[in-house]
């Protein structure tokens, strides 16, 4: 096998012959000897026939000599696609053209697989190219085939490029001898993610080189390419999601999430006769050494509810709260305590009525060492503290559910439970509320007789410090009053199963471009944004009227009912919208690059449309000369899709996840796609990368 020509064991090799006309060489003949002292045979028979019959007559091609769509060893001369040999120019042994031996394919015009060297090209308008020689010809032409490959990449099948020969080859222009040629395929001749070979041949407009070029392949990558699952309409509507959240996602513009200034205070009591006091701490949520098992002994003894008693930690959903840490009481000099007595504290919020919420504060003993042989009590009464119209009701001496004194070696645990009343009245208000506790803590030991007030609001995880804060309201949009933790971000779940064409497309926008918008694992919230005016405003800049029909495909329609939507992510009901100005509270202006006018501008997202193709529907970028190639650093993603699927994902069901979860103005929430991906690109986080091909699956 010659140097620079394709074999089933060496698809790639290629010739160091440059693409320049300095620097040629003649090349060995691609085909067998055999084959080739057959078609030169035939050569020579055609040109003396053509003698008898008088110069410059054409000879047509035998169709005996039209080569299987299997069989790649063939001269390009038996499939004269660009016009038949002339033999008076083959018997005065006139110079043949010859073809560069480096086919390329772009756009892109870039190889990877590394020493594989396939070209990568990131549109269905693939151009191929390669030079053409000519010694004694002042123009030539070239023709361009392709193939499928075997997964080991020998050619397998002839693709049919073009209807405007039967061989299905295109046929380039005649161009000035020793010039590139560049042709464009037309769009669906060549298939995405499927690997091909091509290659050409020269023609002068008298004589075919004898042997084609070598092979160069070629894969359709689009920058975004997912398949989607096909629609399940029996598929239910998942429910809407409040899971417990350890750390606090604030409102739009109330403050960071975390005070990193912010630590735990140590709480003392006054200095005692003997140069000695009584304080208490938080101590870290996973104890250490010899207490780190005891502590975890202790803390499964006592079942709270809702609280995990397994673990340690603070965490709020919608509309529990609870705060589960352990506190540990140093008694003697500051400097060198002679008795320290640990415990857990459990403090329970659940907001379950119109009008008021609930606490329940938990106590339990871990340690208490002899030291402190008279015990320790603790007691809550007179210690609630709320705001404004949020009332106390203090509970009486005998609520707790045990006796809150603890004896040395004792690890019982006790209970209070206090209500919260707030004022309803008036209609459309809201309020915020922070109730916190004091809790009052006794040392009984001979001659000592400390006291010490442990304060739960100077306690807190930087955080956590505003997870259990409270938005009552009146809300009439919400029918009657009720209240949340407004810093426990919940979430909306898309039914990816039965409209995947709107659930891919947010999946794409949330997980690909920088904002990651609505992502809880990046930490990146949509935030609510309640003016009807900004979210038309938004809408229309993103998605203005006719867009859709203009960039979709019908294909991708669930009825004949249906009709072609533009769905913009984020939404357009949300601060994070790219069709929000900066100078209206926009988190991410979408404004086209080498704009005029400044304005945000769908035309600045990534742009995609959902198409039904080989019995499948994917969403794939808009390929067209007008729509920039997705460069995946945009803030936005508007797409053509079905509007079934753009409008029953959203709709009604929003609508009752605000009233569920009393969504207002700027107030963060979640997205959950529900859709995963599995990508052929990824980085070493699995994190989809350019371009993005991925096989997609609903939950």
């Amino acid at each position: 096998m010659p140097v620079g020509r394709f074999s089933a064991t060496n698809p790639t090799v290629q010739s160091c012959r440059g693409n320049s006309p300095t620097g040629r060489a003649r090349r060995e003949p691609f085909l067998s000897g055999k084959t080739r002292r057959s078609i030169l045979s035939r050569i020579a028979v055609g040109a003396a026939a053509v003698m008898l019959l008088g110069s410059g007559t054409m000879m047509p091609a035998a169709a005996e000599d039209a080569p299987s769509v299997t069989d790649p060893n063939y001269a390009p001369s038996s499939r004269p696609a660009a016009g038949p040999e002339r033999g008076m120019e083959i018997a005065a042994n006139t110079e043949r053209p010859s073809s560069g031996e480096t086919p390329s394919a772009g756009p892109k015009w870039k190889q990877v697989d590394g020493g594989l060297g396939t070209w990568s090209v990131n549109t269905r308008h693939v151009q191929l190219k390669n030079w053409v020689f000519d010694e004694d010809s002042p123009t030539a032409n070239l023709t361009f085939e392709a193939w499928t490959t075997t997964e080991g990449g020998a050619p397998l099948e002839r693709v049919k490029l073009t209807d405007a020969n039967s061989y299905g080859v295109i046929v380039s222009p005649f161009v000035p001898s020793n010039t590139a040629v560049t042709v464009t395929v037309a769009p669906g001749r060549l298939k995405p993610n499927v690997d091909y070979v091509f290659r050409t041949s020269a023609y002068d407009g008298s004589l075919y080189e004898t042997e084609w070029s070598p092979w160069a392949r070629l894969r359709i990558e689009l920058p975004v390419d997912l398949a989607l699952p096909a629609p399940d309409y029996d598929a239910q509507r998942p429910s809407f999601v409040t899971e417990p959240n350890s750390e606090q996602t604030r409102p739009l513009g109330a403050g960071p999430s975390a005070l990193s200034a912010y630590k735990p205070q140590k709480q003392c009591g006054e200095v005692g006769a003997d140069s000695s006091r009584l304080c208490v701490m938080r101590t870290p949520d996973k104890p250490e050494g010899a207490k780190a098992a005891e502590s975890e002994k202790s803390v499964g003894i006592t079942d709270v509810g809702w609280c995990d008693p397994g673990s340690m930690g603070t965490y709020a959903d919608r509309y529990k709260e609870c705060d589960r840490r352990p506190v540990r009481y140093y008694l003697g000099p500051d400097d060198d305590p002679t008795a320290i007595a640990d415990f857990v504290f459990t403090r329970e919020l659940h907001l379950d009525g119109p009008a008021s919420f609930t606490e329940k504060l938990t106590i339990e003993g871990v340690s208490i060492p002899a030291e402190f042989d008279g015990g320790i009590s603790l007691s809550a009464f007179n210690g609630h503290i709320c705001q404004g119209s949020c009332t106390p009701i203090e509970p009486e001496g005998g609520d707790w559910t045990a006796t809150p004194h603890w004896k040395p070696g004792e690890t019982h645990s006790a209970s209070l439970t206090t209500k919260y009343t707030w004022d309803n009245l008036v209609a459309n208000q809201a309020y915020l509320y922070k109730p916190d506790v004091v809790i009052e803590g006794t040392v009984h030991s001979p001659g000592v007789g400390q006291k010490v007030d442990y304060q739960w609001s100077k306690d807190y995880r930087p955080e956590q410090v505003y997870l259990d804060q409270i938005r009552c309201d009146t809300n009439t949009t919400w029918g009657e009053s009720g209240c949340v933790f407004l810093n426990s971000a919940p979430t909306y779940a898309f039914n990816a199963k039965k409209f995947p064409q709107a659930a891919a497309h947010a999946w794409l926008i949330q997980n690909v471009l920088p904002p990651k918008t609505g992502l809880d694992s990046a930490d990146k919230p949509l935030y609510y944004m309640g003016d009807k005016g900004q979210n038309e405003t938004n809408r229309n800049r993103i998605c203005p009227s006719g867009w859709a029909a203009a960039n979709g495909d019908a294909s991708a329609l669930d009825s004949a009912t249906d009709a072609l939507n533009c769905d913009e992510f984020a939404f357009a009901s949300s601060y994070n919208s790219g069709g929000m100005k900066k100078s209206e509270g926009g988190l991410n202006e979408a404004v086209p690059s080498g704009s005029t006018t400044g304005e945000p501008d769908g035309a600045a997202c990534v742009q995609t449309f959902a198409k039904k193709e080989d019995g499948r529907v994917h969403l794939y970028n808009i390929d067209s000369p007008t729509v920039p190639v997705p460069t995946f650093q945009e803030v936005c993603g508007r797409s053509s899709i079905s509007g079934i699927h753009n409008q029953e994902t959203m709709g009604g069901n929003f609508t009752s996840f605000m009233k569920q979860m009393r969504i207002m103005d700027k107030d963060a929430y979640w997205l959950d796609t529900r859709m995963t991906g599995r990508c052929d690109h990824t980085d070493a986080f699995g994190t989809p990368v350019n371009p993005v091909i991925c096989t997609m699956t609903a939950k």
